[in-house]
């Protein structure tokens, strides 16, 4: 092995096509790590007509063909298999690189984010389970912990480990996530002076982004001068467009590249995040440290680090909902959120975590 850099993949099938928690991971580690390992990161296309939403200087980029899960063969697939489209998704991708040539034998240390990717990392390629590291959200696949050794799997978040003790009797060790400096403003945020309502994620059903849009739109919330912002893809897209694509009060961003996310958040009122599923929570911590008040649900995997700098109305409330957001039309009550999640933000750090990661690959 070479001792001066060692030969590092990164194994990632959506962080060229996808903005989400993880492509965000995996994007701070790269950025972080390439000038002292020899980085490779392993993507899938994101086919013509999509953008490219990794760009890192210094560390080399390959791309294989895979049927992508808002793919329109990837849900007949899910239909006619009756599976999970992230199976879908890493399988196409295993297939493609089987195909490829690409040598893994070459590289000291090979990491995935994804369950599926590691599992068929650790059953198509046995020899090599040595070099193998695992930073997951959480584990669910049936077996999973047969043909993964527990030693090499490392959450990203706080919500599967006690799943996992119950489940397997396993102790997992997990590692929060960091947020990157550019979020943190150069002087406290003043109070705003548009009332811009922003969700930044993944438009699926966990995220309850639809549920968002109805309460946002059947409120009177836009008559109050209220606008909601809506940045990212996923399978809820199409419908959010043609329900809400031309209402004067809502505007949908579509896919965009971290710096331009920022400039959106910058302008927020407030960031609402209404999820059900989470396993840490790192929109809402970019949101914290940009100084934007927060308002989520009160999940365990959020509140343990997280503590109670966002707000939390009842779930899928909208009459809490309407009356948490009405509150920050107080300029005090909002300057006072914004100004201690800035603080309890600037305790999580991507250089912190990424060292963190680094040791864990590297050493036994």
């Amino acid at each position: 092995m070479n001792q001066e850099k060692p030969r590092l993949l990164f194994i990632c099938p959506t962080v060229a096509a996808y903005i989400g928690g993880t492509e965000t991971v995996v994007s701070q580690f790269s950025e972080r790590l390439k000038d002292q390992v020899q980085l490779t990161l392993l993507s899938g296309d994101p086919g013509s007509g999509h953008t490219r939403l990794v760009d890192i200087a210094g560390v080399e980029l390959l791309t294989l063909p895979f049927i992508a899960r808002d793919s329109t063969l990837n849900h007949v697939l899910s239909k006619i298999l009756m599976t999970s489209r992230f199976k879908i998704e890493s399988y196409s991708f295993f297939r493609a690189l089987k195909k490829s040539g690409i040598d893994l034998a070459r590289y000291d240390y090979i990491v995935t984010f994804y369950e599926a990717d590691a599992y068929l990392l650790s059953r198509r390629y046995p020899a090599l389970r040595g070099r193998f590291r695992h930073f997951l959200p959480g584990v669910s696949i049936r077996g999973f912990y047969k043909h993964v050794p527990a030693r090499d799997v490392f959450y990203l978040g706080y919500r599967a480990a006690e799943r996992t003790r119950r489940k397997w009797g396993l102790d997992i060790q997990s590692l929060p996530l960091g947020v990157d400096d550019g979020f943190f403003p150069p002087s406290p945020p003043p109070y705003p002076r548009d009332k811009r309502l922003l969700y930044i994620g993944r438009l699926d059903g966990s995220k309850n982004v639809d549920w968002l849009a109805d309460f946002f739109m059947q409120s009177d919330l836009p008559q109050k001068g209220y606008h909601l912002d809506i940045v990212g893809d996923g399978p809820l897209l199409d419908s959010l467009l043609a329900k809400y694509g031309q209402a004067p009060s809502m505007s949908f961003h579509g896919r965009k590249r971290q710096d331009e996310v920022l400039g959106i958040l910058r302008q927020a009122f407030l960031l609402l995040h209404p999820t059900d599923l989470e396993s840490f929570g790192l929109t809402i911590l970019e949101g914290m440290a940009a100084g934007i008040p927060v308002l989520t649900h009160e999940l365990d995997s959020i509140k343990i680090w997280a503590k109670d700098h966002p707000r939390y109305p009842a779930h899928l409330d909208a009459a809490a909902w309407r009356s948490e957001i009405l509150k920050f039309e107080q300029a005090a009550y909002w300057s006072e959120a914004s100004a201690g999640s800035l603080e309890h933000a600037k305790s999580f750090t991507w250089d912190r975590v990424a060292g963190q990661v680094l040791q864990l690959i590297t050493n036994r």
